[in-house]
C-alpha cells in the first residue's frame, strides 16, 4: 500500500540501481569477465596453487579466530556500554568505533612497531618469549582491532531495546542471573551476534592495510594473505592471476553477506513483538553483585585500553621521538602537501556521490516492498566486506589498458582532443575511495527510517505534497543525526582509504594520499622517513578522534532531544 501512496518509488529505484551498477558492479563486473578470458584450466592451475591456497587458508583461518574473539568481547563490551553507569562510559562508547576512523596503514604500522621487539610491548612480550609482530599472533591482533566495531554495533542496539520485563519475570520464576542469560537473553542476542561475528569475519578475510605491515607476508611461514597476493600480482602486471584470485574472494563476500541479510532479516521478523514496548533504558533488569559489576567494567575498559587505546598514544610517542622542531618539519614538505590536497578532493568527492546515494538508496529501501529487495540490498553491502585491494583491481580491468571501457576512452579522448585518464591518475584515486565508502551513509539512515515507520509520509502524500517537500519536512528531520553520522564516518574511513588507492595510484606527490605517504615514509626504512611517517599519521589521528568526538557529540544531543520529548 505504502508503495502506491508515497512517491519516488521508479525515481528512486533507477537511481540507486544505476549509481550502485556504473560504481560497484560494472566494475566487479570487469573483474569476472578478465578472469574468464584466461580459461577454466589456468584458472583452476591459479586458485589451487600452493600459495595461494596458503594463503586462503591463512585469512580464513585466523579471521575466523579473530572474529570469534571478537564476538566474546563485543558482547562483554556492548553489555557494560548498556547496562552500566560509571565515569568516563561516553568515552568507552566513542573509542570503539576507533578503527572505523583510523586509517588502515596507520594502524598497521603503529601495531607493527609497537609488538615488535623494541615496541612498547613487543619488548616484554620477547623476554617471555612471546613474539608478536611478523607472526600469525600479529595478524590476529591486527584483524581483532579492524573487527571489533562491528560486533558491539551490531549487539549495542538489540540490548538497548530489549524489553526488561521479560528477565524480570525469569527472575521471579525463580531462574538467577545464568539461567536467565542462557534462556531469555541470549537466544535474542544470537541473531545480533552472528550479524557482528559475519561483518567481521568477512572484512577480515579482505583486510589488507592493517595486515601487511605486522603480518610478515611470508610464504614460508604462511603469514601471507589474500589481499597481500593479489597486490604482488599486480605489482607484477599478471591480471590473469589477480583477477581470478580476487573472483574467489567476491564469491565469498557476496555469500557471507547474503548469510548476514538473511540473518537481520530473520531478526528483525523474530523479535517484532519482544521490543515493541521497551525503551532505550540503561541498568539491571536483575540485581548483581557489585564484584561482577565491576570486573564487566574492567575487562571492558582493559579490552579498549589494550587494543585501541595503547596504539594511539604510541603514535603520538613515535611522532614526537625526534623533538617537535622535526615532527613540523616532517609535515612541511611538498609531498605531504601533495597528499594532504589529493586526499581533501577525493573526500569531498566521495562525500558528495556517497551522501546522495545513501539518502536515494535509504528512500527506496525503506518506504518500498519490491521482488529482489533482499538481493539489492546484498549488494549495496558488498564494498564493506570485499578487500579494498579488489576495488582498485576492479577499476584497473574497466579503465586500463586491458579493460573493456579504454577503447571508448581512448575514442573520446581523440575525438574530443582531452587526455582523461583514470587508471594511475586522480579520477581513479576518487572513484576506489567512492567505492570503500559506498554503503556508510545508507546503513546509517536505513535503520532510522524502517524505525519511525512510513505513517507520516503516507499522511502528507495523501493531503497532496510531493515527494521533495515530504522528504524535506517530514523525513529529513527524524533522520538528521543519522545522516550527518554517516557522512562523518564516510569522511573518516574516506580519508584513511589504503589499499583501493594503492592499487590506482603510483606517482607520489602527484596521486598519493595521505596512507600512500605515510606509507612511503615508513618503507623507506631509515629512522627519519619512520618517524615521519608517525608524524604525518598523528595528523590523520587527530582528524580521527575529532570525528569521533563529533559523532559522540551528535548523538548526545539526539538522546537528549529525545529525553525531552
Amino acid at each position: 500500500m505504502s508503495k502506491r501512496i508515497i512517491p519516488g518509488f521508479h525515481l528512486t529505484l533507477g537511481i540507486t540501481i544505476t549509481m550502485l551498477s556504473l560504481l560497484v558492479l560494472i566494475p566487479l563486473a570487469s573483474v569476472l569477465v578478465y578472469s574468464l578470458r584466461i580459461g577454466p584450466a589456468q584458472f583452476f592451475k591459479v586458485v589451487t596453487d600452493a600459495t595461494v591456497v596458503a594463503a586462503f587458508g591463512t585469512s580464513i583461518i585466523f579471521s575466523f579466530i579473530a572474529a570469534v574473539i571478537n564476538t566474546v568481547f563485543g558482547v562483554i563490551l556492548a553489555w557494560v556500554l548498556v547496562r552500566y553507569e560509571f565515569p568516563g562510559k561516553r568515552i568507552l562508547d566513542g573509542l570503539v568505533e576507533l578503527p572505523f576512523a583510523l586509517p588502515t596503514a596507520v594502524a598497521g604500522i603503529t601495531l607493527s612497531k609497537m609488538y615488535s621487539t623494541t615496541g612498547e610491548l613487543g619488548a616484554p612480550l620477547a623476554k617471555l618469549g612471546i613474539y608478536v609482530s611478523y607472526t600469525h599472533l600479529g595478524l590476529t591482533v591486527a584483524l581483532i582491532f579492524i573487527g571489533i566495531p562491528f560486533v558491539v554495533r551490531a549487539i549495542q542496539p538489540v540490548l538497548e531495546k530489549f524489553n526488561p520485563a521479560y528477565e524480570e519475570a525469569a527472575y521471579i520464576l525463580g531462574a538467577d542471573r545464568r539461567v536467565t542469560f542462557q534462556r531469555v537473553i541470549l537466544p535474542e542476542l544470537g541473531p545480533a551476534m552472528l550479524t557482528g561475528f559475519g561483518l567481521a569475519f568477512a572484512r577480515g578475510i579482505g583486510e589488507y592495510g592493517s595486515v601487511i605491515y605486522i603480518a610478515g607476508n611470508s610464504a614460508k611461514e604462511h603469514t601471507q594473505v589474500v589481499s597481500y597476493i593479489i597486490m604482488q600480482k599486480l605489482n607484477y602486471l599478471d591480471y590473469g592471476s589477480a583477477t581470478a584470485i580476487a573472483l574467489v574472494m567476491l564469491i565469498i563476500s557476496f555469500l557471507l553477506l547474503l548469510f548476514i541479510n538473511i540473518v537481520q532479516v530473520y531478526q528483525s521478523r523474530r523479535t517484532s513483538g519482544v521490543y515493541e514496548v521497551a525503551s532505550q533504558t540503561t541498568g539491571d533488569a536483575l540485581p548483581q553483585p557489585q564484584a561482577g559489576r565491576y570486573v564487566m567494567i574492567a575487562v571492558s575498559v582493559a579490552f579498549v585500553l589494550l587494543m585501541l587505546v595503547m596504539p594511539l598514544l604510541s603514535i603520538i610517542r613515535n611522532s614526537l621521538s625526534k623533538g617537535f622542531a622535526f615532527y613540523l618539519s616532517s609535515l612541511d614538505t611538498q609531498y605531504v602537501k601533495s597528499a594532504f590536497a589529493v586526499t581533501l578532493f577525493a573526500t569531498v568527492l566521495t562525500l558528495i556521490v556517497n551522501t546522495f546515494f545513501g539518502l536515494v538508496a535509504a528512500w527506496v529501501m525503506t518506504r518500498f516492498q519490491f521482488k529482489g529487495k533482499q538481493v539489492l540490498a546484498t549488494l549495496i553491502d558488498i564494498p564493506f566486506s570485499i578487500s579494498p585491494v579488489i576495488a582498485g583491481l576492479s577499476f584497473i580491468m574497466m579503465f586500463g589498458r586491458l579493460g573493456w571501457a579504454f577503447p571508448i576512452l581512448e575514442k573520446i579522448n581523440d575525438t574530443f582532443g582531452t587526455d582523461i585518464q583514470i587508471v594511475f591518475a586522480l579520477p581513479g584515486v576518487v572513484l576506489a575511495t567512492i567505492f570503500v565508502t559506498f554503503p556508510f551513509v545508507s546503513r546509517e539512515i536505513i535503520p532510522v527510517l524502517n524505525t519511525i515507520g512510513t505513517d507520516e509520509e503516507e499522511a502528507a502524500a495523501l493531503m497532496g505534497a510531493k515527494g521533495l517537500t515530504i522528504f524535506r519536512r517530514v523525513t529529513l528531520p527524524h533522520i538528521k543525526w543519522a545522516l550527518i553520522y554517516g557522512m562523518i564516518l564516510c569522511t573518516a574511513r574516506a580519508l584513511g582509504e589504503f589499499g583501493a588507492v594503492n592499487a590506482l595510484s603510483k606517482t607520489r606527490g602527484v596521486t598519493f594520499t595521505l596512507p600512500l605517504e605515510i606509507d612511503a615514509l615508513y618503507l623507506a626504512g631509515d629512522s627519519d622517513s619512520i618517524v615521519a611517517a608517525f608524524a604525518v599519521s598523528s595528523i590523520l589521528v587527530i582528524i580521527a578522534v575529532f570525528v569521533l568526538l563529533l559523532r559522540n557529540f551528535f548523538e548526545h544531543s539526539e538522546k537528549q532531544k529525545m529525553a525531552g520529548a
